[in-house]
Formats: structure tokens, sequence, C-alpha cells
């Protein structure tokens, strides 16, 4: 059986998103960032809030600065 998505963290409007999966083979858990068919990132992790503290770290390496429009 493959991994299962348990839950997307976030998505970006240009089609990055990450998501929390799960290996019922195994005992970690994955977060993957990804921008269609492409893995950016991905990482295992031994507990599943552990997991979402890291994928909330991640987002601002990806989400582009916004300026204050004056």
């Amino acid at each position: 059986m493959r991994e299962v998505a348990l839950a997307r963290m976030w998505s970006l409007p240009d089609g990055t998103s990450c998501l929390l999966l799960k290996d019922p083979r195994s005992d970690s858990w994955e977060i993957r960032v990804t921008r269609g068919t492409d893995i950016l990132r991905a990482e295992h992790f031994g507990s599943p809030i552990t997991a979402m503290d890291q994928a909330k770290l991640w987002r601002t390496a990806y989400q582009p600065a916004v300026e204050a429009s004056n």
C-alpha cells in the first residue's frame, strides 16, 4: 500500500503545496512540497506534530515576500 495524504498543510497561488503523508508500512510521517508533478522537497519525521511544525517553517521559503503598498 502506498502513502496516504492526510492533510494539505498549505498551498500557494503558483501551485506549490505542502502535504502531510503517512505510509501505513512505516512509523514515520512525511512532509512533501510539490509544484505540479515536481517534488521540491520531502522529509520524514517520527511525529506528526514535528512534521506539521516543520511544514509551517518551510512555507516561508516558498512564499514570496509581500510588499506593502503605499
